[in-house]
């Protein structure tokens, strides 16, 4: 994942060497599981983290620019709140 899509995605992901990417995520268990139905599997933060909050680690390797968009998006709508549901 390049941070810069991130970025661009709304996402504060981190990274220094390229390999492992930290996203912050308000909810661990629940991004897990909605980028696991998504076809992305990505570790739980809770064993990679002292102090940081909630997040998950990613391992990337390099990527085309094309093929950059999916696993972004994907990573985008799973870091995002859930929504609460409507009843009307």
């Amino acid at each position: 994942m390049r941070l810069r899509a991130a970025r661009q995605r709304g996402i504060q992901a981190h990274g220094r060497s390229g390999m492992n990417v930290w996203v912050p995520v308000s909810d661990g268990t629940g991004a897990v599981s909605r980028l696991l139905n998504a076809g992305w599997a990505v570790a739980p933060g809770v064993q990679f983290r002292v102090v940081a909050p909630q997040g998950v680690r990613l391992t990337v390797s390099p990527r085309a620019a094309a093929d950059i968009a999916p696993p972004v998006d994907a990573v985008a709508a799973a870091a995002r709140p859930p929504r609460p549901m409507s009843y009307g």
